[in-house]
């Protein structure tokens, strides 16, 4: 009988354990059912006027060699000055398992604009230094700005 008072706490532990594994991987796994237009409009708000502009989704699937298929939505910022490397994507995936082809799309992307800039612009590159990349399940934020912590505070509480 006193093995069995023993095993009981045993139990619970362990299955709470599991329970809080659990958890943490479901709330790892990210993303957000919402429309990308939903999610961007608090992101959009909080740029500063003229900072940048909306531009097609065919110039976002050029500029980060994005296959738009593998898009359920895309909102893409950036500014009209070629002097300017501001600019700001929010993607939407269809499937999850394309973020790591697509972050490396804009991996690429952001290279590509450091080896233009670098010798020439230096407050650019710096921008680009800082850029911010993130992915969240079937989320995908990137963004070169001079407040980029601002704008990516407002994609995460929109999320």
């Amino acid at each position: 009988m006193s093995k069995l008072r023993y095993r009981i706490p045993e139990v619970l532990c362990v299955t709470a354990l599991i329970a809080f594994i659990v958890l943490l991987i479901f709330s790892r796994s990210g993303g957000s059912e919402k429309p990308v237009d939903e999610i961007a409009a608090p992101v959009i708000k909080a740029m500063d006027e003229g900072q940048m502009t909306r531009q097609p989704k065919a110039d976002a699937a050029g500029a980060f060699s994005i296959d738009l298929s593998q898009a359920e939505g895309l909102v893409y910022y950036a500014n009209d000055d070629i002097m300017d490397v501001s600019e700001c994507l929010i993607l939407k995936l269809k499937d999850e398992s394309d973020a790591e082809s697509v972050q490396a799309s804009i991996e690429a992307h952001i290279a590509s604009q450091k080896n233009l800039y670098k010798n020439y612009a230096p407050e650019q590159y710096a921008l680009l230094n800082d850029s911010l990349l993130e992915v969240s399940g079937n989320m995908i934020f990137y963004c070169t700005a001079k407040n980029a912590d601002a704008l990516y505070d407002a994609f995460r509480a929109a999320l």
